[in-house]
């Protein structure tokens, strides 16, 4: 009778380890699943912004993807008589370049970022503000973490190497969180591209998952653990050689860009170890000109909070961007 209960309690105790640990092995596949569909298939609206309320003219222009959408983008122009134009004529001048501008992964739309534009303009750079896909005023259903929104650069650059006063000046690409992780996706696919501003990109979606779910209090082995489920699961859906293209990975092309990597020290959203990643990943290489700019505390935009709509305000970092884009001036 002893042995009979015994057995049972043992059965019973491994049956209850077997369930635990089924369901642990669940929950490790469930929640970066979970996390990538919170932005996967699905459109972001976001509040649209008029040039004129940031001091610039705009024109609104619709751009077209090699897979198929139509995006909203806004080109703005440098000043007449600002430093660098040359051209006696209106519509004649020469810029000295388009700095295409990028936004995050949700919020907020990339028209918000005129005040850029504008601070641009009054150096003499065009810009041209790209909505990325599946937001705003843009076509598409679904986001990609970058591994999709770099098509939406090259529909960008193609539409500026076809413009007689583009064609010919220097393209750098600018871009925030979401958005300076897809800039550096888009210079290693697109050779055209001849400089890079990353404003707190991350380094992979993955290593942006872990961080995010530890500062919500789930402990790190257990996110950590969950890390391989997350690679699997954007191989599967993107397809493994593409999902391999991460930013960090685009680091590896090292064929002479320069890039501005900018960051906060306290930065909530996309930690500052992103940054230290980045700098580890170029320290053994002087093939790419890296440049930084570092703030203390916790700044997503890097620009404090009441310049974002006025840059040129914010001093030290406007200009830290006008120090990295003199060396584009012919």
């Amino acid at each position: 009778m002893v042995k009979v209960r015994y057995k049972r309690r043992t059965g019973q105790i491994v049956y209850a380890i077997a369930v635990v640990l089924v369901l642990a092995f669940a929950a490790l596949v469930a929640m970066p699943v979970y996390a990538a569909l919170l932005f996967l298939d699905e459109r972001f609206e976001q509040e649209q912004h008029d040039s004129l309320d940031y001091g610039i003219e705009s024109e609104r222009i619709i751009l077209a993807t090699e897979d198929g959408l139509n995006l909203a983008a806004w080109r703005t122009y440098a000043v007449e008589g600002s430093p660098g134009i040359e051209g006696d004529a209106p519509g004649q001048d020469t810029p000295k370049g388009t700095v295409i501008i990028l936004s995050g992964i949700q919020r907020p739309s990339v028209t918000e970022f005129f005040g850029y534009a504008q601070m641009l303009s009054q150096h003499g750079w065009d810009a041209l503000l790209i909505e990325k896909r599946a937001r705003g005023l843009s076509e598409g259903e679904s986001i990609g973490f970058g591994f999709t929104e770099w098509k939406d650069v090259q529909a960008g650059v193609s539409y500026l190497d076809a413009d007689s006063r583009a064609g010919d000046i220097p393209i750098i690409v600018m871009g925030t969180s979401a958005g300076g992780s897809t800039a550096l996706i888009a210079a290693a696919e697109i050779p055209r591209i001849d400089g890079v501003i990353s404003i707190s990109g991350y380094t992979t979606f993955t290593d942006a998952y872990v961080d995010n779910v530890v500062e919500m209090g789930v402990p790190r082995f257990i996110v950590d653990a969950s890390r391989p489920f997350m690679n699997l699961f954007l191989d599967l859906r993107f397809g493994s050689e593409v999902a391999q293209k991460t930013p960090i990975a685009a680091l590896d092309s090292r064929d002479g860009r320069p890039l501005l990597l900018m960051h906060s020290t306290e930065d909530t959203q996309v930690p500052f170890t992103h940054h230290e990643r980045f700098l580890q990943q170029t320290a053994h290489s002087t093939d790419w000109p890296v440049y930084t700019f570092v703030r203390e505390g916790d700044w997503h935009f890097v620009c404090y909070d009441r310049y974002v709509k006025n840059p040129a305000y914010d001093t030290e970092f406007s200009q830290a961007i006008f120090d990295f884009l003199d060396q584009f001036e012919e």
